[in-house]
């Protein structure tokens, strides 16, 4: 029923829409979806609206609707497709669905942790481009990626080397390279949404999850799982997108609007995430137990995955040429830095 519920509001928000641009009325509504509330993201995606009214000198009125007022993540993102939603900003690997090779970010040990590093690191991607190419021909537009953070082990029981993971039952996202690398490492990878996380914690039906410190911290998922060690195995990976059916039906001076707001929310988003995941980290040494993967056990970790998930992924038809992208650009940013 709330799905249904959601179809009709963004049919009737279009509508809206649509009047508005036939009757010449300005400004233009333009809607950003969210999944999220109360957080980076939702903060993100404010901004994003913030700029695109601003930088318009109001030709457009933005406004972020978010916690799924929309529509669940994959009901936005199809009518953002289709035109009905313009703009949203949320992790890359959700549009995985729609182009396979955005799950490659997901690899093990792939990206640095730091947000603004990640946002480095893509913004040279020789791959990100490729991605970005392959989600045109889907109806999405991707102005940038940028980066989250870092995702290491929230667990019910101490951990301070690999073995200790191995049996141990992990929520981990959907994603073939993650599920992969947790086979790899002898652990079980069990996917579930993230508002499941907190119940399955709490009745042992998980030992233990992933995610950066402001994720775990601000859904209160540390008063279930006592134990954070800092290993950084995956990074989180975020885009700013539009509606390429909206965007391409833009004047060239309100597509540079969109082009530049989206450019400056992404240098929002690098220093409110930094902020976030610091200060997150921080106060969850005063209540739980956080300590670091020995690099010992992380090099071990790394061996499995290199011969292992990133292998496999290089042996995929479709996934292989982009596998070795991404290692070109991980040895290009090296140099770099």
């Amino acid at each position: 029923m709330r799905a249904l519920s959601s179809v009709f509001l963004i049919a009737a928000l279009a509508a809206g829409l649509a009047a508005d641009a036939a009757f010449g009325q300005t400004p233009m509504t333009v809607l950003i979806g969210n999944a999220t509330a109360n957080d980076t993201q939702a903060s993100a995606n404010d901004k994003f609206a913030e700029l695109l009214t601003k930088y318009s000198n109001g030709r457009m009125k933005a406004s972020a609707r978010h916690g799924e007022s929309l529509g669940n993540n994959a009901q936005m993102l199809g009518a953002l497709q289709a035109g009905s939603v313009q703009g949203m900003i949320y992790p890359a690997g959700f549009l995985s669905t729609v182009v396979p090779e955005m799950s490659l970010f997901d690899l093990a040990f792939l990206l640095p942790g730091e947000p603004a590093k990640i946002t480095a690191f893509t913004a040279q991607s020789k791959a990100a481009a490729k991605m970005m190419e392959q989600a045109e021909k889907k109806g999405i537009h991707v102005i940038g990626f940028h980066g989250i953070g870092p995702q290491s082990f929230l667990t019910k029981f101490p951990v301070s080397k690999l073995a200790d993971i191995q049996g141990k039952k992990f929520r981990v996202i959907p994603s073939p390279p993650r599920v992969g690398a947790y086979q790899d490492w002898g652990a079980v990878a069990r996917p579930m949404e993230l508002g499941e996380v907190y119940t399955a914690l709490e009745q042992g039906t998980l030992d233990g999850m992933e995610n950066p410190p402001d994720v775990i911290y601000k859904m209160k998922l540390h008063e279930v799982a006592k134990y954070y060690t800092v290993s950084e195995h995956f990074s989180f990976v975020s885009n700013v997108i539009v509606s390429k059916k909206w965007y391409d039906a833009l004047p060239k001076d309100l597509q540079d609007v969109v082009t530049k707001a989206g450019r400056d929310t992404i240098a929002f988003a690098d220093s409110a995430y930094t902020k976030s995941q610091h200060d997150s980290l921080e106060a969850m040494r005063k209540v739980i137990t956080v300590t670091n993967m020995p690099a010992a056990e992380l090099q071990k970790m790394k061996d499995l995955v290199r011969k292992g998930i990133w292998e496999r992924m290089k042996a995929d038809p479709v996934k292989g040429p982009v596998v070795k992208l991404l290692e070109e650009d991980a040895a290009n940013y090296e140099k770099k830095k």
